[in-house]
C-alpha cells in the first residue's frame, strides 16, 4: 500500500470515529443505552440521563412564604414487579437550594411515603420531570432510572389508573395517584 492511501485510510478512520463520539455526545449516550437487567456484572453501559439536562424549574428555590401553589401528589414506582421507595427529603436543602431565600425545590419530599410537594410563589405548571431532575435520575419515555425500554420491556405511567403518554412532560395536578411501572411485554 503506498503512503498517499495509508494516510487517507488513518483520516477515514479518524474521521469514522469523531463521528461516533459526536453523535453518542449529541444523543446523550443513548446510542449506548441498554436496559440495566439486560447486562451481566462486568459489561459497562453508558446511559443518558434526563437529569443531565434539567428543566429550569428544578433550579427554583423557595420555601413556605408567598405561596401562589401547594399542592400534593401521590407518585408509586414498580421496577419488574418491586416498588422502588422514593426517599425522603429530595429536593429540601439541596446543593442549589439550601440558602437564605429558600431551602425547597418546587417539588419535594418530606417523607418516603411517595407524597409529592408541589409547590411555587407563581401559578406555573410543574411537569413531573423536574421532580425527577431535582432528584438527580433519569426519566422519560425511554426508561427510568438506569432501566430502558427495549424489545424485551416497557415503561407503562398512568394517573389515576388510566394510562397516560406524556411521561416527563405531564403536568402534575393536585391530588393525582402517579404510577411508573417498568416491566417485562406481554408476549
Amino acid at each position: 500500500m503506498d503512503s498517499e492511501t495509508r494516510i487517507w485510510s488513518i483520516i477515514t478512520t479518524l474521521s469514522l470515529a469523531a463521528l461516533l463520539i459526536l453523535l453518542a455526545q449529541q444523543y446523550g449516550g443513548e446510542l449506548f443505552n441498554q436496559s440495566s437487567d439486560d447486562t451481566s456484572e462486568n459489561d459497562q453501559i453508558i446511559l443518558g440521563s434526563t437529569a443531565d439536562n434539567p428543566d429550569p424549574i428544578a433550579q427554583n428555590c423557595l420555601d413556605h412564604s408567598g405561596l401562589a401553589r401547594h399542592d400534593h401528589s401521590n407518585l408509586n414506582i414498580y421496577i419488574n414487579g418491586v416498588e422502588q421507595a422514593i426517599p425522603s427529603s429530595i429536593g429540601i436543602n439541596t446543593e442549589a437550594c439550601n440558602q437564605e431565600g429558600g431551602n425547597m425545590h418546587a417539588v419535594h419530599t418530606h417523607d418516603g411515603s411517595g407524597k409529592l410537594h408541589i409547590e411555587s410563589n407563581e401559578n406555573i405548571d410543574i411537569p413531573i420531570g423536574v421532580f425527577f431532575d431535582i432528584w438527580g435520575v433519569h426519566f422519560n419515555e425511554t426508561g427510568i432510572f438506569d432501566y430502558r425500554v427495549n424489545s424485551t420491556h416497557e415503561l407503562i405511567m398512568t394517573i389515576d389508573g388510566l394510562t397516560n403518554y406524556d411521561f416527563d412532560n405531564y403536568l402534575l395536578i393536585d391530588g393525582k395517584e402517579i404510577a411508573l411501572v417498568y416491566q417485562e411485554r406481554a408476549v
